[in-house]
Protein backbone atom coordinates (compact mmCIF):
# COMPACT_ATOMS: atom_id res chain seq x y z
CA UNK A 1 0.00 0.00 0.00
CA UNK A 2 1.34 3.40 -0.93
CA UNK A 3 0.19 7.07 0.81
CA UNK A 4 -2.59 7.99 2.71
CA UNK A 5 -5.37 10.37 1.60
CA UNK A 6 -7.65 12.04 3.53
CA UNK A 7 -11.42 12.90 2.58
CA UNK A 8 -13.53 15.76 4.35
CA UNK A 9 -17.30 15.28 3.47
CA UNK A 10 -18.51 18.76 1.17
CA UNK A 11 -21.96 19.32 0.05
CA UNK A 12 -20.63 19.20 -3.59
CA UNK A 13 -19.21 15.24 -2.84
CA UNK A 14 -20.60 14.50 0.66
CA UNK A 15 -19.39 10.73 1.85
CA UNK A 16 -22.25 9.40 0.94
CA UNK A 17 -21.24 8.75 -2.08
CA UNK A 18 -18.45 5.84 -0.67
CA UNK A 19 -19.95 2.91 -1.96
CA UNK A 20 -18.29 -0.51 -1.90
CA UNK A 21 -16.62 -1.07 -5.60
CA UNK A 22 -17.78 2.12 -7.51
CA UNK A 23 -15.84 4.29 -9.47
CA UNK A 24 -15.94 7.83 -8.19
CA UNK A 25 -14.11 11.34 -8.43
CA UNK A 26 -12.56 13.00 -5.03
CA UNK A 27 -11.12 16.01 -4.09
CA UNK A 28 -8.11 14.33 -1.41
CA UNK A 29 -5.41 15.43 0.76
CA UNK A 30 -2.10 13.88 1.35
CA UNK A 31 -2.40 13.03 4.80
CA UNK A 32 1.45 14.12 5.01
CA UNK A 33 2.26 16.83 2.51
CA UNK A 34 -0.94 18.29 3.10
CA UNK A 35 -0.91 18.39 -0.68
CA UNK A 36 -4.72 18.50 -2.79
CA UNK A 37 -5.64 17.18 -5.77
CA UNK A 38 -8.28 15.29 -7.64
CA UNK A 39 -8.51 11.99 -8.42
CA UNK A 40 -10.52 9.04 -10.11
CA UNK A 41 -10.74 5.68 -8.72
CA UNK A 42 -12.51 2.76 -7.24
CA UNK A 43 -12.81 2.90 -3.45
CA UNK A 44 -13.33 -0.02 -0.93
CA UNK A 45 -13.93 -1.13 2.90
CA UNK A 46 -11.13 -3.49 2.32
CA UNK A 47 -7.43 -3.38 0.77
CA UNK A 48 -7.27 -6.97 -0.45
CA UNK A 49 -10.65 -6.11 -2.53
CA UNK A 50 -8.43 -3.71 -4.88
CA UNK A 51 -5.48 -4.43 -6.66
CA UNK A 52 -2.12 -3.65 -4.81
CA UNK A 53 -0.22 -1.47 -6.88
CA UNK A 54 -1.78 2.63 -6.49
CA UNK A 55 -4.06 1.35 -3.31
CA UNK A 56 -3.91 3.94 -0.44
CA UNK A 57 -5.73 4.08 2.82
CA UNK A 58 -8.34 7.08 2.81
CA UNK A 59 -9.28 8.72 6.01
CA UNK A 60 -12.59 10.10 6.00
CA UNK A 61 -13.89 13.38 7.94
CA UNK A 62 -17.36 15.05 8.63
CA UNK A 63 -17.71 18.95 7.98
CA UNK A 64 -17.28 19.41 11.88
CA UNK A 65 -13.76 17.61 11.68
CA UNK A 66 -15.04 14.27 13.18
CA UNK A 67 -12.80 11.14 12.11
CA UNK A 68 -16.11 9.06 10.28
CA UNK A 69 -14.13 5.81 9.29
CA UNK A 70 -10.49 5.11 8.66
CA UNK A 71 -12.30 1.46 6.66
CA UNK A 72 -11.67 2.85 3.18
CA UNK A 73 -8.90 2.48 0.89
CA UNK A 74 -9.08 4.17 -2.67
CA UNK A 75 -7.25 2.25 -5.66
CA UNK A 76 -6.38 5.58 -8.17
CA UNK A 77 -6.93 4.31 -11.50
CA UNK A 78 -6.21 8.76 -12.78
CA UNK A 79 -4.86 11.68 -11.20
CA UNK A 80 -7.00 14.72 -12.00
CA UNK A 81 -5.41 18.16 -13.47
CA UNK A 82 -6.05 21.44 -11.06
CA UNK A 83 -8.78 22.59 -12.62
CA UNK A 84 -10.75 19.34 -11.18
CA UNK A 85 -10.52 21.17 -8.00
CA UNK A 86 -12.31 24.21 -8.62
CA UNK A 87 -16.05 24.64 -7.10
CA UNK A 88 -18.87 26.38 -8.44
CA UNK A 89 -19.35 28.46 -5.38
CA UNK A 90 -22.95 29.33 -5.83
CA UNK A 91 -23.99 25.45 -6.11
CA UNK A 92 -21.62 24.89 -3.26
CA UNK A 93 -23.57 28.24 -0.95
CA UNK A 94 -27.07 26.44 -1.81
CA UNK A 95 -26.09 22.63 -1.14
CA UNK A 96 -24.11 23.78 1.95
CA UNK A 97 -27.38 25.75 2.96
CA UNK A 98 -30.06 22.44 2.18
CA UNK A 99 -28.05 20.00 3.41
CA UNK A 100 -26.66 21.81 7.07
CA UNK A 101 -29.91 21.05 8.35
CA UNK A 102 -29.33 17.18 7.62
CA UNK A 103 -26.05 16.49 8.39
CA UNK A 104 -25.20 12.76 9.87
CA UNK A 105 -22.75 14.05 12.22
CA UNK A 106 -23.82 15.50 15.59
CA UNK A 107 -21.91 17.73 18.19
CA UNK A 108 -21.56 15.77 21.42
CA UNK A 109 -23.83 16.63 24.15
CA UNK A 110 -22.60 17.48 27.63
CA UNK A 111 -24.00 14.56 30.09
CA UNK A 112 -24.02 17.41 32.81
CA UNK A 113 -26.51 20.31 30.24
CA UNK A 114 -29.91 19.99 31.50
CA UNK A 115 -32.42 20.72 29.12
CA UNK A 116 -34.28 23.84 29.39
CA UNK A 117 -37.98 23.51 31.21
CA UNK A 118 -36.59 22.01 34.32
Amino acid sequence: MNDDYDFFDTPIIPYTLLAEGVEITLHVRHSETMEQKSVRGTVARKAAALPEEGTHRLHVYGRLGEHISSDWFIHVTEELDEAALATDHELAQSLDMEQSLKSAEKFKESRYRQPKGR
